[in-house]
């Protein structure tokens, strides 16, 4: 290579360094080629990424290579999460407000609680019904949850789970210890379950992508719920649907479907608290919302359900369906989050303060509560929150026992005001099954085997209720 000289007239000397301007100059030059070069290179690595990133997430690539490097090496074949350490609310607090564990805690609570000759023994799990140490009537309610061959040695004491999990009538891992061994006791012959797959229709629920939706909703809620019902059916279950195909239903269209249902019953079973010409009006008030199926104040959809509060219509129909303790409700959806970071099963239920709480927040912010046609009612106390609360536990408690990846990072039971839980007298719960958003749960919950264990959960779940109900 030539070598460029340089006069010395020409020459200027860097009086800081002793070196030439042009030399300097040179220097600069070549070193920003060198940083151009760089960040050059930088940015097709960045670009080759993120279209690596683009085409996986397209193609439903992107779990698999998620669930390799965030498992461990034992689990990466199914994506398993690691445990966070949260419980469903059945993991019941002890007198110290410290959190203990399933069937352990309330073996511990009940010794420690019948040694305690001043407050008679509480078992807010079994009879409901308060129990006196002293009574010499008095026999222990935990023998009639738990099986006799129970061993606390049997549990992992820090995770409250079985050592060895034991399987269920079809062979497959689950987190029926909480169910009695006898294969008897599954039976639900005499029980009523009303399962209401979210959305439909023109509805369709949470999709993914949020851009471009490939799955909607409503097509897995369908899924579930045709499961669920098959499984209840197999113990003996009576069982209805709101929807059975994809078509639209409007929630108050579900909600006067769940009051016919809740009449024909108690009318069969000699419960209507009220005259059957009452029973006939109420009916046809429920019929003009299924025929209408709309949701909006204006349409006249909500028919009986309107305003908030409880009106007469609806407190007549609260009264009935509180004694029809062998029905439960359950709503069956998909969560999803923008941020895509939150996964997992989330339980909601319904209590008199949290409609109250939110119905006082609609009047301050909502302009429909301030419609002509809107009544505003005095805020109603009746509901059977407690039952509630146990249901959605029950339901966490299990589709988390036996499916230990929807274990969420969001809140596991929560109480808030849904409509198809507030408007009905029915113990009831919406069951968030998983996140459609994250990777690792959409690709669950494409799989039939995730599907089937979900729904022997939730049947599970309902055996559980009523044990510890004692109904």
């Amino acid at each position: 290579m030539k070598k460029e000289t340089t006069s010395v007239k020409d020459r200027q000397i860097d009086p800081a360094g002793g070196r030439s301007s042009d030399a300097g100059k040179k220097e600069n030059s070549r070193l920003l080629r060198r940083l151009m070069l760089v960040g050059a290179a930088a940015a097709l690595v960045f670009i080759s990424i993120g279209g690596t990133i683009f085409y996986l997430n397209k193609t439903g690539r992107l779990s698999k290579v998620r669930s390799y490097f965030s498992s461990s090496s034992s689990s990466r074949a199914m994506g398993e999460r690691s445990a966070s350490g949260k419980k469903g609310e059945f993991y019941i607090s002890s007198k110290d407000g410290s959190k203990t564990g399933g069937k352990i805690a309330l073996k511990e609570q009940a010794a420690a609680e019948k040694d305690d000759d001043d407050e008679p023994f509480i078992n807010p799990y079994a009879l409901g019904e308060d129990f006196d140490v002293d009574d010499p009537d008095f026999s222990d309610p935990e023998d009639e949850i738990y099986p006799d061959d129970f061993d606390p040695d049997d549990y992992d004491p820090d995770t409250d789970m079985p050592k060895q999990m034991p399987k269920d009538k079809g062979g497959k891992k689950g987190s029926d210890y909480s169910l009695p061994d006898s294969q008897g006791d599954y039976d639900l012959t005499g029980y009523t379950i009303i399962l209401d797959p979210g959305h439909g229709g023109r509805d369709t629920g949470c999709v993914f992508p949020f851009n471009a939706p490939e799955y909607n909703e409503c097509d897995f809620t369908l899924r579930i719920a045709k499961r669920i019902k098959s499984q209840l059916e197999a113990r003996g279950a009576t069982v209805y649907m709101t929807r059975t195909d994809n078509s639209w239903v409007s929630l108050y269209n579900r909600i006067a479907q769940t009051h016919l249902i809740c009449l024909d019953i108690a009318e069969k079973e000699g419960k209507l608290p009220f005259s059957k010409a009452r029973a006939d009006e109420l009916r046809g008030l429920l019929q003009t919302s299924i025929d209408i199926n709309e949701d909006t104040v204006a349409s006249g959809g909500m028919g009986i359900m309107v305003g908030s509060g409880v009106g007469e219509d609806l407190n007549d129909l609260f009264e009935m369906e509180y004694k029809l303790d062998k029905v439960l409700f359950l709503s069956v959806h998909l969560n999803s989050s923008e941020s895509r970071t939150l996964h997992g099963n989330s339980i909601f239920y319904v209590t008199d303060d949290s409609v109250i709480e939110s119905e006082r927040r609609q009047r301050r912010e909502n302009s429909e509560f301030r419609r002509s046609d809107f009544p505003i009612r005095d805020e109603y106390y009746g509901r059977h929150g407690d039952d509630n609360q146990l249901l959605a536990c029950c339901l966490y408690d299990n589709i988390v026992g036996n499916i230990p990846q929807f274990e969420t990072n969001a809140t596991p039971v929560n109480a808030d005001n849904y409509a198809v839980l507030r408007e009905h007298g029915l113990t009831g719960c919406l069951i968030e099954t998983a996140f459609l958003s994250d990777d690792n749960d959409r690709a669950m919950l494409q799989r039939d085997d995730v599907i089937d264990t979900v729904a022997v959960s939730v049947s599970d779940s309902v055996k559980m209720y009523f044990i510890q109900k004692g109904i």
